[in-house]
């Protein structure tokens, strides 16, 4: 947006009740963790503040789910499923109807996901083990019936842009680094009624609630456990609210580039100097487009921007203002249909693509100082809806932060994922991993292949089901293939948030 000469506050939400999603146990560090064994201590939970809840089995009544017929496991999943099951804390799916198969992912905690037959199979109490979407198989031992249908995840409300309130402990003194010691208590009632604290919050770390209250002690933050935290000493994270470039809804004039204020703000200067006098000032994050001839003037370069001084009226901007998107070269192996990631480092952009053209461009935020991001071109080979996400062990700069929405792993340890806690896009600001604002990331995970299944987690790719191709570019410049086989995930050293 151009507009006269003066500042402009952004705009931040917080304080909203968001629905309980539950986080599960994985890290960018390591990704294969979230497939791990978690046993539940009972079979059956109800989780009232769930918009699903988990509920003992009913006896059978006039209205109730019939019980499901066991079929060949060859039979393929009927049209619709034949009930729906919850598990307290979200099962593993598997290739085959036994323990010992491979993985293929996870159903979500406390949401329902469809079943489509019961099947024969060992080591599987209760119900005993069932056919999912995706080929895959989960154990019923610890689900209870529950109430569908099953909804993508994360779940949001209408107008929600996360699925959590987001809050760390505050920097009391930037100079020393100390940090303010925060308790949690029980629930709010402990809170209010000054029992003790039933432990205190970890320093350096960004912690999910899900709504918040306000009594005589003051603002809390609750969490999914009930557990409440004071606010006082809290930072609650404002998200950005930016967003990239439909192109079919805003199209880019023929020879020119779309492009994005990344000053503080952006100057449009009648011509390419900076004593120039000024003709507009562009808001942070607002679009522009842009002619992608330079133009060097002394040490710096100057962009121009048609009618960016009014309708006919040329102005100029310098480039550390602003950030474009620089197409790539062409993908021969790509399919006129094909949609995939092309990541381009040098101005921090993202596109969309369908065969050779892009249908979306945004901005991110890349791997910065000693952590870049890699080059090359990758398969999204896993999908999380939430995660965790933290460091190494014995890293230099620890952190851990809960409750990542919309992360997908294309190579070791990096992945696409929102980022609530910055609104640096266009900047490298990561550890290595590629941070989208979070209507973009929850924007590109929707499109992207391998599709996690209503009510679950997380999915790996699969034979049949290759996740999205990811190609990470400096500028123009060819990259290496550093695809591996299906199903084939590398170990290696850390990917960071």
């Amino acid at each position: 947006m151009l507009r006269p000469p003066r500042g402009a506050p952004a705009s931040r939400l917080f304080g909203f009740r968001v629905p309980v999603v539950a986080a599960v146990l994985a890290a960018c560090s390591a990704p294969p963790d979230e497939l791990s064994e978690v046993p539940d201590s009972a079979p059956t939970v109800r989780d009232e503040s769930s918009a699903a809840p988990a509920t003992t089995e009913p006896p059978p009544t006039q209205g109730a789910e019939p019980t499901p017929t066991a079929v060949g496991k060859d039979a393929a999943p009927t049209s619709a499923p034949i009930g729906y099951r919850v598990v307290k804390s979200g099962t593993i799916v598997y290739a085959a109807p036994h323990r010992r198969a491979e993985r293929r992912g996870r159903t979500e905690a406390k949401r329902p996901f469809a079943i489509f037959s019961l099947e024969p199979g060992p080591d599987c109490e209760g119900e005993g083990w069932a056919r999912v979407e995706k080929g895959g198989y989960v154990c019923l031992e610890y689900a209870a019936v529950g109430k569908g249908p099953a909804q993508i995840q994360p779940e949001l409300a209408d107008g929600q842009m996360l699925p959590f309130i987001y809050a760390r402990p505050k920097i009391l003194d930037k100079k020393t680094g100390a940090i303010a010691r925060v308790p949690r208590y029980l629930d709010r009632y402990a809170l209010v009624r000054g029992d003790p604290p039933l432990d205190w919050l970890e320093p350096d770390r960004q912690y999910t609630f899900v709504r918040t209250k306000t009594r005589r002690a003051g603002l809390m933050l609750i969490d999914a456990e009930e557990r409440a935290t004071p606010a006082r000493d809290m930072k609650i994270a404002a998200p950005s609210v930016f967003a990239g470039r439909e192109l079919a809804r805003a199209p880019v004039a023929a020879g020119l580039r779309p492009a994005w204020a990344v000053g503080r703000p952006a100057v449009l200067r009648e011509r390419p100097h900076p004593s120039a006098p000024q003709v507009a000032v562009v808001d942070y994050h607002a679009t522009l487009e842009i002619d992608p001839e330079p133009i060097v003037v002394g040490e710096d370069s100057w962009y121009a921007v048609p009618d960016g001084g009014g309708s006919g009226a040329k102005a100029y901007v310098v480039a550390a203002d602003m950030n474009y998107w620089i197409p790539g070269p062409e993908l021969a192996e790509v399919r006129p249909d094909e949609l995939w990631i092309d990541v381009e480092l040098g101005q921090q952009t993202l596109a969309v693509m369908r065969g050779q053209s892009p249908e979306f461009v945004t901005l991110i935020s890349s791997g910065a100082g000693g952590t870049g991001t890699p080059l090359g071109l990758f398969r999204i080979y896993e999908k999380l809806a939430i995660s965790p996400m933290r460091s190494g062990p014995n890293a230099e700069d620890p952190y851990y932060v809960d409750g990542v929405p919309w992360v997908q792993y294309f190579h070791r340890r990096y992945a696409l994922h929102a980022s609530y806690w910055h609104d640096d896009f266009g900047k490298r600001r990561s550890h290595g991993c590629i941070n989208l604002s979070p209507k973009d990331a929850a924007r590109v995970y929707a499109l992207t292949a391998p599709k996690v299944p209503p009510g679950w987690n997380s999915l790996r790719e699969q034979p049949g089901d290759a996740g999205t191709l990811v190609r990470v570019r400096r500028g123009a410049d060819a990259v290496a293939d550093r695809r591996l086989p299906l199903g084939v995930i590398e170990e290696g050293q850390e990917g960071q948030e």
